[in-house]
């Protein structure tokens, strides 16, 4: 039961309450994951569960580590919403062990977000990896600047994301 509830928990956190995976979303850009092309990757992010990350060759579950897009029914499916339990490695129960930084190009959801990316960024030299990984695509922090963005990183591209604080949740 806590299991659910926790499950029910961090989809409402991370996507804002978004509908069962639309068929095939998830392999739909599979390919570009692997030759981490950050841009074709999370341009058209699936619907929650997302992507499936790992972490040391092992698949996470999405309350540990998850991006997916955005509810359709608040208009914010192009945004990319990265859920992570934290500290980094916590399977999250609650919106207390969890962060979110949005990946929104268009500022569908807030325009603050649309302004604090950073698309085609240089990797802080303090910057660390998680461990976690999509294909090619891997997930950096950087202590300077951790309770304010997370890094993407793909072989030929670094994206700085903001974090959502407060969380963004759709009514």
């Amino acid at each position: 039961m806590r299991l659910l509830f926790a499950a029910a928990v961090v989809a409402a956190l991370v996507v804002g309450c978004a509908g069962p995976p639309s068929p095939g979303a998830a392999g739909s850009s599979g390919a570009s994951a692997r030759l981490g092309n950050l841009g074709s990757t999370f341009d058209a992010t699936p619907d929650y569960p997302g992507y499936p990350w790992t972490r040391d060759g092992h698949q996470v579950k999405p309350e540990e580590m998850g991006t997916s897009a955005g509810p359709a029914h608040c208009g914010w499916q192009s945004a990319t919403f990265l859920g992570i339990g934290w500290p980094v490695g916590t399977l999250s129960a609650s919106a207390a062990q969890l962060r979110q930084y949005i990946r929104d190009p268009r500022g569908s959801v807030r325009a603050d977000l649309r302004d604090r990316l950073g698309l085609g960024v240089v990797l802080p030299t303090d910057a660390r990896t998680t461990g976690y990984r999509y294909g090619r695509i891997e997930v950096f922090l950087s202590p300077t600047d951790q309770d304010q963005a997370i890094y993407l990183v793909g072989p030929s591209a670094v994206e700085r994301w903001p974090r959502a604080d407060p969380m963004a949740l759709c009514s």
